[in-house]
């Protein structure tokens, strides 16, 4: 034991070793030194750490290019060779170029453990440590940073097979905490983590709370750690604090793994917590369970953001989310942005002894929700994912969300622009991105069938149809319809098209007298003429008449004076029961398409008297027409249907009617015609009988009256 009144430089002459606790108090305002010996020297000196030997530090301390090896067996319960509280802005603890080697404790801080409260500075310096133990938190050094304190990482500092031994140990080789307003964790330079592993947290178990913040300012690299439950490279918890991977060297997690989630980092965000990670790179991290690169569970406030080139390669999940796993309580105030990141390559594997919903889907990104989502606040924005190469076992190649506000959140802004990223609706493949419109909870309780039926491709939740014309040709006759319809246009998706026909407004009285007067001289004289208005106010009403056919091509500029959910002269088709034949779709999506149906009930055209408009939608929710404009956002958005009327043998039946109702009355009468044919002929033949039965009987009668 050395007398604490007096200050000492204690020079290790090639090696030395302590057997007992040596005290180092806050009675001296000088630090207590150890050091190699001569100072010019590079050469480290040993301290060897017998069993129930440790540095107890109270005051101020400082160790360079010292190397401290432990011989025996763990026997203390914190900090197998270091354990230092520092409560008084006094003490002081410098750690500069030293090797920590086999260090163990029975349970935190295998080499170091670390107390510091109330505006404490320590700086820690290029450092080794090697295969170190705890068997609960920390394997090599475990930090409590409180009210204030704050704890520099200077230089460069490896772990290397630093590991945690218990069913609940966090940290394989670092654990910190940082709790208080203005306490602080700062990684300034180089810190690597190699071949550690843990329960939670397979290379650094962090958790901020209550205003505390951790920072990486340089470089920082995870390879080849791993978890038997969670966090393969790190597991992050932030509670009222903050994290930000800020460096400007890029941060990397490779060959990491974990049993459960998060083979790169897990992360867990809750009240107002924020996660900033920048310029990260994750290659080859897997997992047993969800989340390849990270999983994170964001609630109450929580904040994850993703920025300056972050990239996910050749990530793997054998649960959901490949590259990514966000799970997201939507009931509290969150974000959750995507400023910058690539994921390339990354996959979502089946596993077997999960359930269905649990594993195969999202091989980039795995999204999914609870409770009820506002897109105008703008929470959840991807607008910087950058997605390629990635594959899902089952569903969504890159991407698969489940929320119940899917539909709303891909039709806010412009085509999908929140969550698409660099998804192209032209070149990229529409099984891509997946979204299904449930709860998360429901979701990995739901069967295989009621997944794959509720599910579709996100393209179609943002993909406003364009509507460019619209015709029906009018045909009683014609078995496979009397209404055809076709429709010419862009981003019509077969299978989900419906459309909408409804009263555009009324022709002007004068113009259907005129259209009627000219229709029929054109059937007396069998002619064509061209009907040319002399407003821009009034209808133009131009007729073609053919061989066979009359063409009505009518034009307007009146305006819908409604909304259309207002208006009960509508028809939409396909019926939701699915008793119609779908809308037959030619052409790619983007491209240009044209579109087909029929219709055998034919009266509610009243196209004499009315001018009718068509809209177009994909999820019988948004209706568009031209330019691909909600009719709810601009009436005039709706393309005007063009009526064709054919006729068979116009030439010889001039007085034929145009009109369907028109055409059934003259079935009818054509009917009652035949009849009374029927009748006259029947009343002849029963005559004629009649005739002839009174002629046979008189020549009978006459035969008699001979004989007599």
């Amino acid at each position: 034991m050395v007398e604490h009144s007096i200050e000492y430089t204690l020079y290790i002459m090639d090696e030395t070793s302590i057997s007992s606790t040596f005290e180092i108090s806050p009675t001296q305002s000088q630090p207590r030194t150890f050091r190699n010996n001569p100072q010019f020297s590079s050469t480290l000196s040993d301290i060897h750490i017998q069993q129930f030997g440790q540095f107890h530090i109270t005051g101020s301390a400082l160790f360079e290019m010292i190397k401290f090896t432990m011989l025996g067996q763990a026997s203390l319960q914190n900090g197998g060779l270091i354990n230092a509280n520092l409560t008084s802005s006094s003490s002081n603890l410098t750690i500069y170029v030293c090797i920590f080697a086999g260090c163990k404790t029975i349970s935190n801080g295998g080499a170091l453990y670390l107390y510091i409260i109330d505006r404490t500075e320590i700086t820690l310096s290029t450092m080794l440590i090697t295969g170190c133990e705890a068997q609960n938190e920390g394997g090599a050094f475990w930090y409590s940073i409180n009210k204030g304190a704050k704890l520099t990482i200077a230089g460069s500092l490896t772990f290397q097979d630093c590991k945690t031994l218990s069913d609940s140990g966090y940290g394989g080789a670092l654990y910190a905490k940082i709790f208080g307003e203005n306490s602080q964790l700062i990684f300034n330079d180089s810190v690597i983590f190699e071949r550690c592993s843990g329960q939670s947290g397979g290379g650094m178990c962090l958790i901020t709370q209550s205003g505390g913040n951790f920072t990486i300012n340089g470089l920082c690299n995870f390879t080849n750690c791993s978890s038997s439950n969670i966090g393969g490279g790190i597991y992050l918890e932030t509670n009222t604090g903050t994290v930000n991977f800020n460096q400007t060297q890029q941060i990397l997690i490779e060959n990491c793994s974990c049993d459960g989630s998060g083979g790169g980092i897990y992360c867990s965000i809750s009240i107002n917590g924020q996660i900033q990670i920048n310029n990260i790179k994750l290659r080859n991290c897997n997992s047993q369970r969800s989340g390849g690169g990270i999983y994170a569970i964001i609630n109450e406030g929580g904040q994850l953001i993703l920025d300056k080139s972050c990239l996910f390669y050749q990530c793997e999940s054998h649960g959901n989310g490949g590259g990514i796993y966000v799970q997201i309580n939507l009931t509290k105030q969150f974000s959750f942005f995507i400023k910058d990141a690539l994921i390339h390559g990354c996959k979502s594997i089946t596993n077997t002894s999960l359930s269905y919903p649990e594993s195969g889907f999202g091989g980039g990104l795995f999204f999914g929700c609870n409770g009820d989502y506002d897109p105008s606040t703008k929470l959840i924005d991807l607008r910087g994912m950058n997605i390629y190469n990635n594959t899902a076992d089952k569903y969504g190649q890159s991407i698969y969300i489940v929320m119940r506000d899917v539909v709303r959140l891909c039709q806010y802004g412009t085509q999908g622009e929140y969550v698409k990223g660099n998804y192209s609706d032209e070149y990229s493949d529409e099984h891509d991105l997946i979204g299904i419109p449930m709860n998360l909870n429901t979701f990995n309780s739901s069967s295989p069938q009621t997944i794959e039926q509720q599910q579709k491709p996100l393209l179609y939740l943002w993909t406003l149809g364009i509507l460019k014309s619209a015709q029906v040709i009018v045909n009683v006759s014609n078995p496979i319809g009397k209404l055809i319809f076709h429709i010419e246009g862009k981003r019509m998706i077969p299978g989900q098209l419906s459309v909408k026909i409804f009263e555009f407004g009324d022709k002007i009285q004068e113009n259907l007298n005129y259209e009627q007067k000219e229709m029929k001289y054109q059937y007396n004289n069998n002619i064509h003429k061209s009907l040319i208005g002399t407003s821009s106010q009034t209808l133009i009403i131009s007729k073609h008449q053919a061989e066979n056919h009359k063409q009505i091509l009518i034009k307007s500029n009146l305006k819908i004076n409604q909304k259309l959910q207002n208006n009960p002269n509508e028809i939409i088709y396909p019926l939701e029961d699915g008793s119609n034949i779908p809308i037959q779709i030619e052409g790619k999506i983007e491209n240009e398409q044209k579109a087909t149906f029929g219709m055998n009930e034919y009266k509610w055209l009243n196209y004499k008297e009315k001018v009718y408009g068509i809209v177009i939608s994909n999820d019988r929710n948004i209706f568009t027409g031209k330019d691909g404009i909600d009719i709810e956002e601009d009436a005039n958005a709706a393309v005007q249907l063009e009526v064709i009327i054919e006729e068979d043998d116009v030439d010889d039946e001039p007085e034929k009617e145009d009109d369907p109702e028109k055409e059934e009355e003259h079935e009818e009468h054509k009917e009652k015609d035949k009849g009374l044919t029927v009748g006259i002929i029947v009343g002849i033949v029963v005559g004629a009988l009649a005739i002839i039965a009174v002629i046979i009987i008189i020549f009978i009668v006459a035969i008699v009256l001979s004989k007599k």
